[in-house]
This record gives structure tokens, C-alpha cells and sequence, in this order.
């Protein structure tokens, strides 16, 4: 096995999935995933924050505290976001990093009750005794314009292990 594991890792593959296959592959890969590490800047200082997010499509949604994270979008809305599964062999390395806009939504906006859903809010809300979504917290929505896949399983099937979407 480990023979043709490093035949396949040697293998130079540059084939690209085809762009809508592509598209739904990481919209799965996203909502398999509910944590990410978010990266802001400002001022020429850098920030990653751990962070819960669930995703409509290439789109994912946080609820981000007042603090460094929310105030460094509203200096400077571009954002990087990484999500990995974990790491047990060569094949299992799978990511994706995502570069994208970040918009910040505030409650009792229509668009406040409709990113709260996707938010899965329900979840977190069990835990704490929440009947409803609750209210007060900033969403950060986050659309991605372009995300690079790195998946070495992909060789497998004859595509380049680095894929990537853009908007």
C-alpha cells in the first residue's frame, strides 16, 4: 500500500474538476464542517479566530462577538477562512481555503432571521433552553469569491489535487 500511495503522490495530475461538480463538492465539504478559523486585519495586524460557522452553498455564517474579529471587518471587509479535515495518512489531507467579503448583519434586520436559520441557531439553543433565535448578536456573513481545495484523494480519480473556484 504504501508503495502505491507515493507512485500516486509522484503522479503529476493537472486535470480540473469541471466547475459545477467542483462547486458542489466543496458546498458538501463546507456543510460537513462546522468549525473554521476565521482571519481578519487590520491596520496591519492579523487575527484568527476559532470559530463556529455553518454555509448556504459557498457562503458560510458566523455569530461573532463584539470585539477584534467584528471590528477589524468593519476596517478592512476582506477575509480568509480555512477549514481542514483531520490528518491520518496521505490521503486523508483535505481543505479548503477561502478568500472572500465579509458583511456584517445586524438583529432585526429581515436578513438578521434568515442567517440565523441557516446558523442552525436551534442547535447551540437546546443547550442553553433557546425556544427562539435569539436576538442581539451580529452575524458575520461571509461570500466567498474564490476557494482553493487542496484533496489528495482526488488523484484517485485523475484530477489535480489543487482545485480551485472562483465567483
Amino acid at each position: 500500500m504504501g508503495t502505491e500511495i507515493y507512485e500516486l503522490l509522484k503522479k503529476k495530475i493537472t486535470t480540473q474538476m469541471p466547475r459545477d461538480q467542483l462547486e458542489q463538492h466543496i458546498a458538501e465539504f463546507l456543510q460537513s464542517h462546522n468549525m473554521c478559523v476565521l482571519a481578519t486585519a487590520s491596520d496591519n495586524v492579523p487575527r484568527a479566530s476559532s470559530i463556529e460557522c455553518y454555509s448556504e452553498g459557498t457562503t458560510l455564517y458566523m455569530v461573532g462577538d463584539p470585539g477584534t474579529k467584528v471590528d477589524n471587518i468593519k476596517a478592512n471587509p476582506r477575509v480568509s477562512i480555512g477549514i481542514h479535515d483531520p490528518l491520518s495518512g496521505w490521503l486523508s489531507i483535505k481543505g479548503v481555503q477561502i478568500t472572500g467579503q465579509a458583511t456584517l448583519i445586524s438583529d432585526g434586520t429581515p436578513e438578521y432571521d434568515e442567517a440565523m436559520k441557516i446558523y442552525q441557531w436551534q442547535n447551540l439553543g437546546k443547550e442553553l433552553g433557546w425556544t427562539k433565535p435569539p436576538k442581539g448578536f451580529t452575524i458575520i456573513k461571509v461570500e466567498a469569491k474564490r476557494i482553493e481545495l487542496v484533496e489528495i484523494a482526488l488523484k484517485q480519480q485523475d484530477y489535480s489535487e489543487h482545485q480551485v473556484w472562483e465567483a
